[in-house]
């Protein structure tokens, strides 16, 4: 008896009938029965033939055997190594398929004509970062070089300056002869590590730049980030943070791609896919940052599908639970995008990006210093307008990677 006619998937000519392969697939297929599926359905091609992806229209890259995603298996009884299997009744759902597990959960399309650069950025600046985010960025750089990826590493040059001249004042302070005073602690310099740190991430395939190259035209990037500095050297981190809020919207604007925090990798992200704007006009970025800190209530659930994740078969009790998880996170990931902005993507040089940059550069004069990027949401969604249906803008920020990431949340809260 043939294994895979036993679980009911088998396609071989001499077993089953590609017509009756076809019959049972568009009969169990959970995509049909939710009138989404664009691989089985009446109108579809056939089961061999490769469609394509809602977040991707220049090509698919599903597996021959990913058209029945998420189908029940046959209940016949299973036998020798198998035994045991008959209680496994869904497919887990590949990248694919689960976009289109959230378009439908959203009840929005999801991918434009409107491609996002394979880059990813990360913006760190000040001292060295903790050993295990360097190696969790290294091997990220390696699997997107790989991919046909760009990494890059930005940092500001002017804000390193005003901390490092400081160190160095501390530290000539701690030499000399001290008679009737008592020596202050000399302070340990990092640089070193932080400049290793760097070359390990050069030599990954990453792009380790200042961010003030982007646009300093006037002098006032500069300007702005030795005002940032002074404050790091007073232990004002908040400062250094919104700072990283504008650099992103800056290399976002100038290069085009998808911005992380250093505290989240690829996880299985697939790599191998082109990203679209959900919107039509391909204006608002995507986004759906999921966690704020490692109390954040979704992590139970982030954990349980990464654990399922490479399994092939799930349970019914799986499934169940693998639906329930991905409905509450992609609600969190849509309206997290009026709170959170650890995660934005956008093609380059889009009108929503200026304006928030121009906006961002009038409250920085107006409050006299600078200002949390995400009280700036509302540009981001619509423009300078501001104005806009809100429930659909929040839709189109949803990723298909959305819960794909392996996100940690401590390291960027500096």
């Amino acid at each position: 008896m043939c294994t895979f006619c036993e679980l009911g998937i088998c396609s071989d000519p001499g077993h089953r009938s590609k017509s009756l392969v076809r019959e049972w697939v568009r009969d169990t297929c959970v995509f049909c029965s939710m009138g989404i599926c664009l691989t089985h359905g009446a109108s579809g091609p056939p089961v061999e033939e490769t469609t394509v992806p809602i977040f991707d229209f220049k090509r698919s890259l599903r597996s021959n055997n990913s058209s029945t995603a998420l189908t029940t298996v046959s209940s016949t009884p299973l036998r020798g190594i198998l035994s045991g299997l008959e209680n496994r009744t869904y497919w887990n759902p590949s990248q694919s398929d689960e976009a289109l597990i959230i378009s439908r959960l959203l009840n929005s399309p999801m991918g434009t004509k409107h491609a996002i650069p394979k880059n990813i950025h990360r913006f760190w600046t000040g001292g060295p970062m903790s050993p295990a985010v360097v190696d969790d960025l290294v091997f990220d750089g390696a699997r997107a070089r790989r991919a046909g990826w760009t990494c890059y590493l930005w940092y500001s040059a002017e804000v390193e300056r005003v901390l490092d001249g400081h160190l160095e004042g501390e530290m000539k302070k701690s030499e000399g002869i001290f008679i009737f005073s008592k020596r202050p602690p000399k302070p340990v310099d990092k640089r070193p590590t932080r400049a290793i740190q760097r070359r390990r991430l050069e030599q990954a395939g990453f792009r380790v730049l200042p961010i003030e190259k982007l646009d300093d035209s006037s002098n006032w990037l500069s300007k702005l980030a030795t005002v940032v500095g002074g404050s790091a050297v007073s232990r004002n981190w908040d400062e250094v943070k919104y700072f990283s809020d504008l650099a992103r919207l800056l290399y976002l604007n100038f290069v085009g791609g998808i911005h992380m925090d250093v505290d989240i990798s690829l996880g299985d992200m697939d790599l191998t896919q082109t990203y679209f704007h959900n919107d039509p006009d391909g204006e608002v970025p995507l986004m759906g940052s999921l966690l704020r800190d490692q109390s954040d209530p979704m992590i139970p659930k982030l954990r349980f599908l990464k654990r399922i994740r490479r399994r092939p078969l799930l349970t019914k009790e799986e499934y169940d639970g693998y639906m329930e998880a991905l409905s509450a996170l992609v609600e969190k990931g849509m309206l997290a995008a009026g709170m959170l902005n650890a995660l934005i993507a956008s093609r380059p040089n889009t009108t929503h990006l200026q304006d928030t940059i121009s906006e961002f550069r009038k409250a920085i004069i107006k409050n006299n210093g600078l200002i949390s990027g995400m009280a700036l949401s509302r540009v981001m969604l619509f423009g300078k307008s501001g104005k806009g249906d809100v429930d659909q803008a929040l839709k189109w920020t949803v990723p298909p990677y959305l819960v794909r990431l392996d996100p940690d949340t401590d390291e960027s809260n500096l």
